[in-house]
């Protein structure tokens, strides 16, 4: 409908039956004003008023729910009467199968899920008022005719958990007819309790049946499911002792029924489709479905953050617990954040429209989604504000944390350090060390901003995830997994802690359904339970996790001040080195690099933490400050602040470890021998090191320069070279200086083999005549190469003719064949021929003769009765004779 005016203007829009969902939009250059006017109700408002109403059921869905339940309620008061119950029946099935004329739907299965949808929500309503027992089983078994499904109200039959009431199991009427052979056999017998009944069960469960004991099984069997259906249609038989007792039952049933029968029966309708979701297009309500939503809204805070920095607005683990269409929305007064949703298992990330979270299948995992939320700010401050994420979904539940809140207090950790080239392009390298089920989040900077960076989380070597960025790069969510092989050596305090992870479920109050939560699990249950569900396998595995930063395409060039540098602090690290194999015995705790700073602020108890982050950096001393003019790199590892303490994080020294560990065995095998090798290397180096003598000739050449060449001014040259050198960026390191002492070079003379006593001169002539030997020589190849080939000719054409002699030596042997078989076949075939004819004429002259006797038997004097016996079927005496 579209509506132009100047002035006034009114439209009528008639609508069909059903829910619908209408949008206006209005524009006009002054001003307007709208007036809608209704016979039915209905809302009009913003988002959030409309949305609100559209969590409800429509109103189609809820009154044919109504009269489901409603007809139950009919059935059971009329379960006495006979034409009353058939009347009330004939109603029920029409409410909840409106389509049993359709002739290409099954009824069958349509009643097959019903029945297990009707027993799902009364084993649910019926144990909330204890009144789950066999005898109500048995009730609605009546009521439904049902002599097929197994234990409909999931009742525990288990010898422990009912008294000895001395009642077998067939008065009790709850066993099904497909139960083991065992206990079928059994099921005459009272049912005991304790011990012996218990060993009676292990008893047959622990032998092979019989044949005999076999057919006894199948007779008991027989006559168990002709006696269970007998009981149930004497129930169903109106007037007797069984009908009134399933009577009485089943008011008591609807007497819990029906206060919330509008809640039951929509639980049973969603029941049936979440089994069976074709099977909604068979009712009318069908097409309310389409604008039927549910969301649930989940609030926080992010504190003040600095300019030019990148923080974790929110994160936390949604748990899907059956799979739906969803989409996430999130409002935020900061224009940088960006929402991301990760699929744990995969470690895929949820696909993005313009840097929106889609609209997407989520299906139900073992590890869960990870939603988080990032933002970067500029260069200004960024105050502290609020947001909100509101979870949009088609059904109800919908995907839910642990707790009924998401997590917003982070702890970030900073690793900082100068960028080293080196030949792998590795930018970073540290291992990972959890006490539990830890998700972190990482992004890391570079000082270059046009640098390809990958970052990488590898375990046991192999790459697990991965990102790629340009200057910037982020891994939203991170699940290192703990070691389950050192669950043993852990406290039985923090084992009782994590007891009740696998039993914690997953559920959110949402607007659809108001319920409370019962329950919340703990903060250690919600760490525990990542990976409850995981394989034995996988649980079992060992993990070793590094993070891992390497530069591609060769992007991180450096200026000529940076190799400077760059050479500076590997000198210093090799010092250290140095230092430290020295001082080992003396200071064990030399080793740890630059984890000190990161291992004290991760406890974050005070809050002094990157003050002792940038004194300790890669160990260097603590005056120095770190100058973040040079390429350098920043790692941030975000974790939960309540779970920070469970992250280690250290740099990978576990090459120089095994060097070092490797020297400390040789010294504790032959104690002294560093000092001896350090003595030979000396002793080597001071015989056969020796002066460059160029630096000396071109010291001797400067001083014995006059003063008048040395009149011009260098300073312009050298601000010019000093200016090159930060502006030129390359990737190979500028040439070092050229050293005032090198070795002596070794004579190779003794290890070279001379192919003739006389050296020749390769001159002219020499190439002339290298050149014709080598044209020799080919020519050589050449008439050797044809000479083959026109042999291979005349072998492949003598080989044809020799195909042609075999064809015809074969024609030669068939045609003699031939004629050796004609040559014995013809005397044969006269000789046959002869004995043919003699028989041929023996035949003829007997047909001859015959003929000739029943001619004179005609011409002799005939009688009238040998002509009627003739006719009449008598037989002659010349036939008989025959």
């Amino acid at each position: 409908l579209r509506l132009r005016t100047t002035g006034t203007r009114a439209a009528v829009l008639s609508l069909p039956e059903g829910r619908h969902l209408l949008r206006f939009s209005m524009s006009a250059p002054l001003g307007y004003h709208l007036h809608l006017a209704s016979s039915t109700s209905f809302v009009f408002g913003d988002e959030e008023k409309v949305m609100n109403e559209l969590t409800k059921e429509s109103c189609r869905f809820t009154d044919n729910a109504t009269q489901v339940m409603v007809s139950i309620g009919r059935c059971i008061t009329s379960f006495h009467d006979t034409e009353a119950f058939n009347q009330s029946w004939e109603d029920f099935y029409n409410h909840h199968c409106p389509y049993r004329n359709d002739k290409h739907a099954s009824k069958q299965q349509h009643g097959e899920i019903f029945s297990r949808s009707l027993y799902t929500v009364l084993k649910k309503a019926l144990s909330e008022a204890n009144l789950a027992n066999a005898e109500m089983a048995f009730a609605w078994r009546a009521f439904m005719y049902d002599v097929t499904s197994e234990n409909i109200l999931g009742i525990h039959y288990g010898s422990r958990s009912r008294p000895g009431t001395g009642v077998t199991v067939s008065d009790r009427g709850s066993a099904g007819p497909g139960g083991k052979k065992g206990s079928k056999k059994l099921s005459s017998v009272p049912v005991d309790t304790g011990d012996q009944s218990e060993s009676k069960l292990d008893h047959w469960k622990n032998r092979e049946i019989t044949a005999d004991e076999h057919v006894a099984a199948v007779k008991v069997q027989r006559e168990w499911r002709g006696y269970w259906v007998r009981k149930v249609k004497a129930a169903r038989t109106m007037g007797t002792e069984e009908n009134v007792k399933v009577q009485e039952l089943l008011k008591k049933a609807w007497d819990v029924l029906d206060p919330q029968a509008e809640k039951l029966g929509l639980e049973l309708f969603r029941t049936m489709f979440k089994e069976h979701p074709d099977l909604m297009q068979k009712y009318p309500f069908y097409k309310d479905e389409w604008n039927k939503i549910s969301y649930a809204d989940y609030h926080g805070s992010h504190p003040d953050q600095p300019a030019n920095s990148w923080f974790v607005v929110f994160r936390d683990v949604f748990y899907v617990t059956e799979e739906m269409l969803c989409v996430p929305k999130l409002y935020v007064p900061v224009p940088t954040c960006m929402l991301r949703v990760i699929n744990n298992d995969t470690g895929e990330e949820i696909p993005r429209v313009f840097q929106k979270v889609a609209p997407y299948v989520y299906k139900k995992n073992k590890r869960g989604y990870t939603f988080v939320a990032e933002a970067r700010t500029t260069d200004n401050p960024l105050q502290a504000g609020r947001w909100r994420m509101r979870l949009i979904g088609s059904l109800s539940p919908l995907p839910a944390p642990i707790r009924n809140e998401v997590t917003c207090s982070f702890h970030t950790r900073e690793l900082r350090d100068y960028y080293v080239p080196n030949e792998k392009n590795t930018i970073l390298r540290y291992v990972v060390r959890v006490q539990e089920d830890h998700v972190a989040s990482l992004q890391m900077t570079t000082s270059k901003p046009d640098v390809y960076v990958k970052l990488s989380v590898l375990d046991q070597n192999e790459e697990v995830l991965s990102a790629v960025g340009k200057g910037h790069v982020v891994l939203p969510a991170v699940i290192f997994l703990k070691d389950r092989d050192d669950e043993h050596k852990r406290s039985s305090s923090r084992g009782s802690n994590r007891g009740g992870a696998k039993a914690s479920t997953v559920s959110v109050k949402s607007k659809r359904n108001s319920s409370a939560h019962e329950g919340r699990a703990s903060r250690a249950s919600a760490r525990a339970s990542i990976c409850s569900l995981e394989d034995d396998e996988e649980n079992n595995k060992a993990h070793k996790y590094m993070i891992q930063a390497t530069v591609l395409r060769n992007s991180w060039a450096l200026s000529e001040s940076q190799w400077a540098f760059v050479q500076s602090l590997k000198e210093l690290e090799k010092n250290e080195i140095k230092l430290s194999y020295k001082e080992r015995p003396h200071s064990p705790a030399r080793g740890a690099d630059k984890q000190p700073s990161a291992a004290s602020s991760n406890k974050g108890k005070d809050k002094g933490k990157s003050k002792s982050k940038d004194k300790d950096k890669g160990s260097r001393p603590a005056s120095q400050q770190f100058d973040f003019t040079k390429g350098n790199w920043t790692l941030r590892i975000v974790s939960d602040g309540t779970t920070s303490d469970e992250l280690e994080v250290k740099r990978d020294t576990q090459r120089a470890d095994e060097i070092r560990a490797m020297k400390k065995a040789w010294e504790e095998a032959e104690p002294g021998r560093a000092a001896k090798a350090m003595q030979s290397r000396l002793q080597y180096l001071n015989s056969h090191m020796i002066k460059v003598k160029s630096e000396e000739d071109l010291a001797e050449r400067t001083s014995e320069a006059p003063e008048g060449t040395t009149s011009p001014a260098p300073p312009p040259v050298i601000s010019l070279d000093q200016l090159d050198s930060d502006t030129c960026l390359t990737l190979e390191p500028p040439p070092p200086p050229s050293p005032k002492e090198v070795l002596q070079p070794i004579d190779l003379t003794p290890f070279i083999r001379r192919t003739t006593d006389v050296p020749r001169l390769r001159d002219d002539d020499e190439i002339q005549r290298q050149v014709e030997a080598k044209q020799a020589e080919i020519a050589a190849y050449r008439a050797y190469r044809q000479e083959v080939e026109d042999r291979r000719a005349q072998e492949r054409i003598q080989r044809n003719l020799a195909k042609i002699q075999q064809l015809e030596h074969c024609e030669q042997m068939q045609a003699a064949l031939d004629a050796a078989r004609a040559a014995v076949n013809s005397p044969r075939e006269a000789f046959r021929q002869k004995f043919l004819e003699a028989e041929r004429r023996r035949l003829e002259e007997i047909s001859a003769q015959e003929a000739a006797m029943r001619a004179e038997q005609e011409k002799s004097a005939p009688s009238p009765k040998g002509r009627r016996s003739a006719k009449g079927g008598k037989k002659t005496p010349n036939k008989k004779k025959k």
